[in-house]
């Protein structure tokens, strides 16, 4: 087994895992094949890029009581990798398997599966603290158990993490299963959750489970099957996640999209151009019998999910996940919740995000001072050694970057920037203060931006350049104001009690070299 990671954004990571059968690229979903009622014609999964599938090893096991176990590959008619679940998500269903642990981890052996999961027991969405600590133990030591009988170190062995929606459980559960030698951790019982539309609750989950294992092994993520979803599961870390809901969705007549799911009875025309939708109209589909019907739906929700994984995987490439993540965001209510619930762990996962980027970022907007390059910046601008006693110029930062590098800015650069008693900065909008000594660095000079005037806006970032300015301890302030934002700053620097001298002087309509000769002469 190996797995090569060939590109990082936030906590999601673009990689290559090996398997006996052969390789997949990651982020990855593994559609759900039911062994004994298959949709689709297993040379669709390969025509459609897909090089992994799943199946139910407790199913296959259960819908052939008697016969010999026989290879998955040759039952299934898909030679590349497939991996097993071991029926805990039966025990979720019905409260049993009538099947123990080492048995399941026997079979897995004999039909020749690639990925293999050992028969944890899930928490559920509805156990209580007590019952999901039992939940935990049970699972660990069940892996002790399974990890003592297992033979063929060929297939790459899961070892699921539980704890359900006591976070302390799910953490306390990461670290355990952390410590034993899985080549993949999962996080099981997220099912019920997601259904719920509780994500909330499920990023927590996710982020406990990642904090606790180890970062150079892949992370699975049970249940996983909306492509609305896999913007946020992937930032926050996990690799792969498998589904059944491209076929369970079809079976209802629900075509899924990147930005949620549609009634096929509701569709007038379809905007997909995938190879199914470009040659048949909604009016059309809804005619057919219902298995070509169930069919062709189940094929353009699976080629959904690919076509979002290929932009999630692109996105990542070029460092643009988070804005991704911003435009899914306004697709739904849910998912603005989901975003807001990831803006709280920002500075985790800016611990992962690359400090330097291939392009610039964009900044929309609230939601994007909480992107970790915009954490990050935050946390070095404090970092930059200043030299107190100053006289602080206060330039407006506008869209020609470097921000010094503005006509109307490089004038008085240029006359100010080598005097010993001067501190420059820039006033902008999507870092507030800009000190000098960072202007060239990433990702200010970078960033697109654009001015929403808000006037809330305004007196944040006013409060952020104040805060800036009062650190400095200056002798003299120059604002040189331009617009509300300008005013705004203004009012912060003269109402706080900081007893500062503020000169202000309007942009507009002064030439810089009037300003900076201004200036110069006030400094004496």
């Amino acid at each position: 087994m190996s797995f090569q990671v060939h590109g990082k954004d936030l906590l999601a990571r673009i990689g290559t895992l090996t398997t006996k059968s052969g390789s997949f690229q990651t982020p990855h979903m593994f559609p759900v094949v039911d062994p004994n009622r298959p949709v689709l014609d297993p040379k669709f999964y390969l025509e459609s890029g897909i090089r992994a599938i799943m199946t139910n090893a407790y199913l296959l096991k259960r819908g052939r009581p008697g016969q010999l176990p026989k290879d998955v590959h040759g039952t299934l008619g898909f030679k590349e990798t497939v991996a097993t679940d071991s029926g805990a998500y039966q025990i979720l269903e019905y409260g049993h398997v009538g099947v123990k642990p080492a048995e399941i981890v026997a079979y897995q052996e004999k039909i020749d599966t690639d990925i293999g999961v050992i028969l944890d027991f899930p928490t559920g969405f509805h156990s209580d603290a007590r019952r999901a600590g039992w939940t935990v133990d049970e699972t660990v030591r069940r892996a002790d158990e399974a990890l003592k009988r297992i033979k063929r170190t060929d297939i790459l062995w899961v070892g699921p993490v539980q704890g359900g929606v006591h976070i302390k459980e799910v953490g306390r559960s990461a670290v355990e299963m952390g410590k034993r030698p899985f080549s993949i951790y999962a996080l099981g019982s997220p099912t019920e959750l997601m259904e719920a539309q509780r994500f909330d609750v499920l990023v927590d989950m996710i982020v406990a489970a990642k904090k606790g294992l180890p970062h150079s092994r892949p992370l699975h993520l049970f249940g996983a099957g909306h492509p609305a979803m896999f913007p946020f599961i992937v930032a926050l870390g996990c690799d792969m996640f498998d589904s059944a809901a491209y076929a369970l969705y079809a079976r209802t007549g629900r075509y899924l999209t990147s930005d949620g799911t549609q009634e096929l009875a509701e569709i007038e025309e379809f905007a997909c151009m995938c190879k199914i939708c470009d040659n048949i109209n909604p009016e059309e589909m809804r005619h057919l019998d219902t298995t070509e019907r169930e069919q062709l739906l189940s094929k353009h929700n699976l080629l959904a999910c690919c076509s979002e994984l290929r932009r999630i995987r692109e996105a990542i490439r070029k460092g643009h996940l988070w804005d991704l993540l911003e435009h899914r965001a306004y697709a739904n209510p849910a998912f603005k919740k989901f975003l807001a619930k990831i803006i709280q762990h920002s500075p985790f996962l800016e611990q992962f995000t690359p400090t330097v980027k291939p392009r610039g970022i964009s900044h929309f907007g609230e939601a994007s001072d909480h992107r970790p390059e915009m954490v990050r910046y935050s946390a070095r601008r404090l970092r930059v050694p200043v030299e107190r006693g100053k006289a602080v110029v206060l330039l407006p930062g506008r869209w020609r970057r470097p921000y010094h590098e503005d006509p109307r800015n490089l004038p008085i650069v240029s006359k100010l920037a080598n005097r010993s008693n001067v501190s420059i900065c820039f006033y902008t909008i999507p870092f507030g203060p800009a000190p000098m000594e960072l202007d060239e660095t990433f990702p200010l000079a970078q960033t697109e931006s654009f001015d929403s005037r808000d006037p809330i806006m305004y007196d944040q970032r006013a409060m952020q350049v104040a805060e800036w300015v009062k650190r400095l301890s200056p002798k003299l302030v120059f604002l040189v104001s331009e617009g509300e934002y300008g005013v705004a700053i203004g009012k912060e620097l003269l109402g706080r009690s900081m007893k500062l001298k503020v000169i202000r002087i309007h942009a507009t309509g002064s030439k810089p070299d009037r300003t900076v000769g201004s200036i110069i002469r006030l400094l004496g």
